[in-house]
């Protein structure tokens, strides 16, 4: 199993218990009460309570889990893709503090494998390159499907089916009036003139793209000719 396997799992066991208990905090030894859970998952793994602990330091590390000391973590509330229910007025709750939105319950608004490849290009749109800076450290982007992965597309959570897109060039893929031609990974949008032509998506070397996902997004989603 991959280590992005791992972690998803993980992350949303931890979600699950401090859901559970209104709670962002938790300790190394309610993560190790998982164990049988991924046992189950992980079958071919017999060092279980090492993998998770691993497991927790890597989530540490892409700043989903802050270490307390003394074996306690926190759920990090700024994390970019936590999401949560509204609640209403009056009602306690997690705080999301972006927003300063009072919520029921969190959850990742996308899986990690799309948090690692928004990391890695820096959150930088593959189309533009042009960063929406919110701090001097930090840019916003938003990862899309190629081909979505909900019903009835049913696409795969995969590498290569995963672009790193700006708010506005992600707007235009949800709506179907951008596409990229699959064997040339040129632009091209409904409206002619829009993008220069020859405009090509930036892809690093190691992000290989899935050409059945491309041909369906080509095909499927793309309501020019």
């Amino acid at each position: 199993m991959s280590i992005w396997s791992w972690k998803q799992s993980l992350a949303e066991s931890i979600l699950d218990l401090v859901n559970a208990r209104s709670d962002p905090e938790f300790t190394i030894h309610d993560v190790y009460t998982f164990t049988g859970r991924f046992l189950e998952l992980f079958p071919r793994n017999r060092h279980v309570r090492e993998k998770l602990r691993q497991t927790l330091q890597r989530l540490r590390g892409d700043g989903f889990v802050v270490f307390l000391g003394k074996g306690k973590y926190r759920v990090n509330m700024e994390f970019e893709d936590l999401i949560g229910d509204p609640l209403p007025l009056g009602h306690e709750g997690f705080v999301l503090p972006k927003t300063k939105t009072v919520v029921r319950s969190i959850r990742l608004r996308s899986t990690l494998l799309a948090t690692e490849v928004k990391r890695r290009y820096g959150s930088i749109c593959q189309l533009c390159r042009v960063p929406v800076i919110l701090s001097a450290r930090q840019n916003y982007a938003e990862a899309h499907h190629l081909q979505p992965l909900g019903s009835p597309h049913l696409g795969p959570d995969i590498l290569g089916n995963i672009i790193v897109l700006c708010p506005n060039h992600h707007a235009m893929f949800d709506r179907g009036v951008v596409t990229i031609v699959p064997q040339t990974l040129t632009i091209r949008h409904a409206i002619s003139g829009v993008f220069s032509p020859g405009a090509r998506l930036y892809r690093h070397s190691w992000h290989n793209l899935d050409m059945d996902c491309l041909k369906y997004q080509y095909v499927q989603m793309f309501v020019g000719t």
